[in-house]
């Protein structure tokens, strides 16, 4: 009995004292006994290579010296029970420096090989290597072999010796064996990763933080910071290539195993963007069958080509495979649904170049391509989809929603689909066209509160159009407008008021701030109210103090009579007409907002429209009798006086831009005056985020509770 056949059996007596740990055992050591067996094999067989060592053939590059005194059944001498590895023996390890003993662990089953191929220590992997090769099949908790744990750790150099040490076991080996017995890149770990699996998945990540930093450049992160962290990622970037390429010219087979989600390793060097990769990968020896049949796992390579934004890849791919056009992701996308979701328009015009017909393929959701293009906004591949086929304009989704309800949900290429339908001047239907709900591209704006989009479609032929809940957009604003202030919603249900409201001055500020939703209406006077009104009595209270102190504390003082010294000067006349607007304004707010405060909801409202405007004026005429009484103070001094001039207007503007919504009400039907009031409410709707958030969408549940017990009453906010 040798020396391996010893160290199996009393690893096999072990097991019967140590139940709780067999089945970790059994396969820690399953594959040795195999090799163990295989290897009896060859010696019965009298092989003279079985116990020579490794040695070169022909003409292959000689072997490096740290493997010359190899033997193949040096492989299958393991090294015993393994031994906690205690801080000391860890340290030194870590340091790089030389333990004798191969059958220490550490407490997650890595070996000391494990250990040096982690810290990426060249010399110290050889010599553990040459002094104990047993190691290099032996796994650890997470069932990887060192092979693995310097793939992973982007240690090439380690790569490369652990790669150089396998032939040097297999020279009495026939091929057969060999794949079977003495593939190490072929081993998976627990996730069912091989080694170059490991390595691809980091490449792929740091492909992805590399694209990410150069996006972030123009962002807080200083370019010098940003240009080092560049630089280091690029420099593991080459070092997971090369480690790559080494274990794909060891094994090109490897490259088309899947892992538990099910993904292979050329899946992620496609998806990583590789050029060369996927070429060493695809260039397999006596290939004798198509690329998608000897593919494991996911095959929709053309999707991750379109991710991976590379035209090159993408050619490498279909040139190889063109069946694979075919292919559907795991989501059940076609291939150019994925490239316009991620609006690689080369791509796509790559896609379309070699067949149209993929534009009339919905994907399993039952999205074409052009709903997708749309949803994400990727305006372009729009139009190159419209381009090649004018009528995909027209398809529908499962729901019964064509482009324009997309564009409404998602809030994106709406001008230009617009645009577009309004150059055709045959595809005006699709504006008032409703889905499996009854719902117009103009419902679907208001519900997920899109300002610009529902001021782009307000068409006079759709405003009235219900649902099946016999809804109209308006109705449906006014019901799930929230209690809280948010713009967005505002200044929709301010665009549907706009349109739907019959001519002449309303007396609703631009903001809708004074706007109340439903459940306010049906609640009573809450307590968000008194808030509101206890700050603006604040603020009022604030201003007549100041104006009442100014109105006796005169620039340029009193003569001896009493009298002010300036009472003759213009500017100081306009001073105290200002202080006395500001001071009287400032009384009528503080009034009103006292019968607000008796807690009846309408006098509360309509306290609010008095209110306002009065603190409006009040804060304008403040600021105005503070620039009057400046420069009557410093009126002599010409230059001084110019400064104060310039520097009052500039700021006088932006307050009166500030608050200019709370005051300026919305006029219909009256010339001039209706181009001014709506010039601002434009400009404010582009100061509205449109951005996704689930508290600016009205869910199903929520308008099923609204559809079901208002709607019959008879929907509208009180907003006179």
């Amino acid at each position: 009995m040798d020396s391996s056949e010893a160290g199996l059996d009393r690893i096999e007596s072990q097991r019967s004292t140590d139940v709780s740990s067999s089945d970790q055992r059994k396969r820690r050591y399953f594959l040795m006994n195999l090799m163990n067996n295989g290897a009896n094999r060859i010696c019965s067989r009298g092989s003279p290579e079985s116990q020579r060592a490794c040695t070169p053939k022909g003409d292959k590059e000689p072997v490096p010296e740290f493997l010359t005194n190899l033997r193949l059944s040096d492989l299958y001498n393991l090294p015993g029970e393994s031994v906690a590895m205690n801080s000391e023996i860890f340290s030194a390890m870590r340091a790089g420096n030389e333990t004798p003993m191969a059958c220490f662990k550490n407490n997650k089953g890595d070996s000391v090989l494990h250990l040096a191929a982690s810290y990426g220590h060249l010399e110290l992997a050889k010599g553990i290597v040459s002094a104990c090769p047993s190691l290099l099949l032996e796994p650890n908790w997470e069932d990887r072999v060192p092979l693995h744990v310097a793939a992973r750790a982007g240690h090439s150099a380690v790569v490369e010796a652990l790669v150089a040490s396998v032939p040097c076991f297999s020279a009495g080996l026939s091929e057969e064996e060999r794949e079977r017995l003495l593939n190490l890149y072929v081993l998976k770990d627990r996730d069912g990763d091989t080694p170059l699996h490991l390595a691809l998945k980091d490449l792929h990540e740091k492909t992805e933080l590399l694209m990410y930093q150069r996006r972030a450049k123009n962002q807080s992160i200083s370019h010098l910071v940003m240009h080092q962290r560049s630089i280091r990622c690029s420099s593991f970037q080459t070092r997971l290539m090369e480690i790559a390429a080494c274990l794909v010219n060891a094994n090109q087979h490897v490259s088309f195993l899947e892992n538990k989600d099910g993904i292979s390793p050329l899946y992620l060097a496609v998806l990583a963007g590789n050029v060369s990769l996927v070429n060493a990968m695809l260039n397999v020896q006596g290939k004798t069958s198509d690329l998608a049949s000897q593919l494991e796992g996911r095959k929709s390579l053309v999707h991750a080509a379109l991710k991976a934004k590379n035209t090159d890849v993408l050619d490498i791919i279909l040139n190889e495979d063109p069946c694979l056009l075919n292919e559907r992701d795991e989501d059940g996308r076609t291939c150019l649904s994925s490239g316009a979701s991620v609006g690689f328009y080369k791509g796509v015009c790559k896609l379309l170049d070699r067949s149209t017909s993929s534009v009339f393929e919905c994907d399993d959701d039952g999205s074409f391509p052009i709903h997708i293009a749309v949803e994400n906004g990727h305006v372009d591949v729009v139009k190159e989809l419209l381009k090649r086929c004018p009528d995909s304009i027209e398809q529908l989704n499962q729901e019964g929603q064509n482009v324009l309800h997309i564009a409404a949900k998602s809030g994106k290429a709406v001008s230009f689909l617009m645009g577009y339908i309004k150059r055709l001047g045959t595809k005006n239907h699709l504006i008032k066209e409703q889905d499996v709900n009854g719902n117009t591209p103009l419902h679907l704006a208001t519900i997920n509160w899109r300002p610009r989009t529902t001021f782009a479609m307000t068409n006079p032929k759709i405003l009235n159009i219900q649902n099946k809940d016999g809804l109209r957009p308006l109705d449906i604003a006014e019901i799930n407008l929230q209690s809280d202030y948010v713009l967005r919603e505002r200044m929709t249900l301010m665009v549907l008021l706009c349109v739907y409201k019959p001519r002449g001055v309303t007396w609703r500020p631009t903001s809708g701030m004074t706007l109340r939703s439903r459940s306010e209406t049906l609640s009573g006077y809450g307590e968000k109210y008194k808030d509101r009104v206890n700050v603006l009595l604040l603020v009022a209270a604030l201003i007549a103090t100041i104006t009442f102190a100014a109105g006796f504390t005169m620039p340029g003082g009193f003569n001896n009579s009493g009298m002010a010294v300036l009472v003759d000067d213009k500017t100081f006349s306009n001073f105290l007409v200002c202080d006395t607007l500001a001071m009287q304004c400032s009384v009528i707010a503080i009034v009103s907002l006292i019968w607000a405060q008796l807690g009846d909801q309408e006098l509360a409202h309509r306290a609010f429209h008095l209110a306002l405007p009065s603190l409006f004026f009040a804060l304008f005429f403040m600021s105005s009798a503070f620039i009057y009484g400046i420069n009557a103070a410093v009126q002599q001094n010409r230059v001084l006086d110019d400064k104060i001039h310039i520097i009052s207007a500039i700021f006088c503007n932006v307050m009166l831009i500030l608050l200019g919504p709370y005051v300026i009400p919305q006029v219909s039907g009256i010339p001039f005056v209706q181009d001014l009031t709506s010039l601002y409410l434009y400009v404010l709707l582009w100061f509205v985020s449109e951005d996704d958030d689930e508290k600016h969408h009205i869910s199903k549940s929520r308008l099923a509770v609204i559809y079901g017990h208002d709607h019959l009453c008879g929907v509208f906010l009180t907003m006179s």
